[in-house]
C-alpha cells in the first residue's frame, strides 16, 4: 500500500485553495466543481453524483463481495471575516471563511479517494467519498441528504473533524455520545408601547424578556437532573431604538441555543420552556409570547463495538496519542449518518501555539496545523484497510 507521504503535497495545495474561496452553506457551487475537477483527475474510476445541488458522492464500485463504507466531509465555509493576514491564502471571498476547519476535512478526504484509486485493484466492496453540504446551518445539508434514501444501505460511515483546541498529535476517540442534541429557539414578546416616562401604560416587553432570559438561565440547575448535561443560553436580544431611548416598545425578542446528551432532558427543556412562556403571559396581561423552537441536529452516535477498533487502530500508530474527553456540547451534522449506519466520528488535534494556531473555532483568527492532514488521512486509510472488520466486527 502507498505511504501517505505522497500525497501531503497535494493536500495541502487543495486545503490552501479551499480555503482561499469558502462559500456559505447551501451556496457552495464553486466548491463542487472545484471537488469535481480535482476527482475527475485524480479518481477517474469514481463514479461522480450530486444528491443534491450542493452536495457530491464519489463512489468506487469494485465489483468484487464486499461492504458499503463510507467517508464523509462537510463543505461549507462560515459567514464571517477571516483575520490571518499572515497568511497567503487567506479568504478571497468578502465576508466568507474556512473558521471550522472543512476545507482541511475536504482536501484529506480527496486524498483518500486518491489513495483508492492508487490502490484499486486490492479494494473489495464499495467506497463512497461523501461530501456534505451545509454542515454549519441548521437542520442542516446531512438530513437533506440522508432523507434521499442514499444511505440505508450503508455497513459503516467513519468522519472527523480537525480540532484546533485539541494540540497536534492527540486524537480524541469515545465510544458513545460524541457532541450533543443542538437545538435553537427565538421568543417574541409582543405587549403595548408607550413614552418611556409613563410606563404605567404600556405592557413592556423588555422586562418581560429580560425576566424570562434570567429564568431561563435556572432550567439546567433547577428543572432537570443535575448528572445530565443541558445547556440553555441566550444569544440574542433586540428592543426599541438607540435612537429613540424615550421610547418604550412593543415587540422584544430573544434566543439562543440548548444543547443537551440525552432525549428525554432535551424533550424536558421544551417543555419547561413552554411553562415560562405561558406563566410570563399569565404575569403580563395583555402580552403575548410566542416561542419558536428548532431542534437542530441530534447527537453523533459512535458505535461502541466499530469505534473501540478505531481506537485500536489508532493506538497501533499513534501509540500514547489517543485520548478521550467528554462528549462536547457542540453539534455537528454527522449526526444523521450515525442515525442510519453505524458510524465513528474522530477529532484530531490541530492546534499548535508556536505556529500561531491557537484559537478556537468560528474564530477570525481560526487556523489549523497542516501537520494534521497528514495524520487525519492515516487514520481514514487504516479504517479503509479494515472496512471490513469495521463493518462486521462480529465476526472478528
Amino acid at each position: 500500500m502507498s505511504d501517505t507521504s505522497a500525497y501531503v503535497d497535494d493536500m495541502i495545495t487543495w486545503r490552501r485553495h479551499l480555503h482561499m474561496y469558502p462559500e456559505a452553506s447551501f451556496d457552495e457551487h464553486e466548491t463542487v466543481k472545484y471537488l469535481r475537477e480535482v476527482l475527475t483527475e485524480r479518481a477517474p474510476s469514481a463514479e461522480l453524483s450530486n444528491p443534491t445541488p450542493t452536495s457530491l458522492l464519489a463512489v468506487f464500485d469494485t465489483g468484487r463481495p464486499g461492504p458499503k463504507v463510507g467517508l464523509r466531509t462537510d463543505i461549507d465555509g462560515l459567514i464571517m471575516s477571516e483575520d490571518r493576514p499572515d497568511l497567503d491564502f487567506a479568504s478571497k471571498n468578502e465576508n466568507r471563511m474556512h473558521g471550522c476547519g472543512h476545507d482541511g476535512h475536504m482536501a484529506v478526504i480527496l486524498s483518500a479517494m486518491a489513495w483508492v484509486e492508487d490502490n484499486l485493484d486490492d479494494m473489495t466492496g464499495t467506497i463512497v467519498g461523501i461530501f456534505q453540504h451545509a454542515e454549519e446551518t441548521p437542520p442542516g445539508g446531512a438530513k437533506e441528504m440522508v432523507t434521499t434514501g442514499l444511505f440505508d444501505d450503508y455497513d459503516y460511515i467513519y468522519g472527523f473533524h480537525l480540532w484546533s483546541t485539541l494540540p497536534i498529535g492527540q486524537i480524541d476517540i469515545k465510544e458513545g455520545a460524541a457532541s450533543a442534541n443542538s437545538d435553537l429557539w427565538e421568543m417574541t414578546f409582543t405587549g403595548k408601547g408607550a413614552h418611556a416616562s409613563t410606563p404605567e401604560d404600556s405592557v413592556s416587553p423588555t422586562v418581560a424578556a429580560a425576566n424570562m432570559t434570567l429564568q431561563l438561565m435556572s432550567i439546567a440547575s433547577v428543572r432537570v437532573n443535575g448528572l445530565e448535561p443541558a445547556v440553555v443560553t441566550t444569544t440574542f436580544m433586540e428592543a426599541g431604538s438607540a435612537d429613540a431611548l424615550n421610547v418604550i416598545p412593543p415587540i422584544a425578542k430573544i434566543g439562543g441555543v440548548v444543547r443537551t446528551h440525552n432525549d428525554d432532558v432535551q424533550a424536558k427543556v421544551q417543555e419547561v420552556m413552554a411553562d415560562l412562556v405561558a406563566a410570563a403571559e399569565r404575569a403580563n396581561p395583555g402580552m403575548s409570547v410566542e416561542l419558536d423552537y428548532l431542534v437542530g441536529y441530534p447527537m453523533v452516535w459512535n458505535d461502541p463495538e466499530r469505534t473501540a477498533i478505531v481506537r485500536e487502530l489508532a493506538e497501533e500508530r499513534y501509540p500514547g496519542k489517543v485520548v478521550s474527553e467528554p462528549a462536547m456540547l457542540g453539534g455537528e451534522d454527522f449526526a444523521e449518518f450515525s442515525r442510519v449506519a453505524p458510524a465513528t466520528y474522530v477529532f484530531v488535534g490541530a492546534g499548535n501555539p508556536e505556529k500561531g494556531f491557537d484559537a478556537g473555532h468560528h474564530n477570525p483568527r481560526f487556523g489549523i496545523d497542516e501537520d494534521s492532514l497528514e495524520i487525519s488521512l492515516q487514520l481514514a486509510i487504516d479504517v479503509l484497510k479494515n472496512r471490513e472488520r469495521l463493518a462486521n466486527p462480529e465476526s472478528n
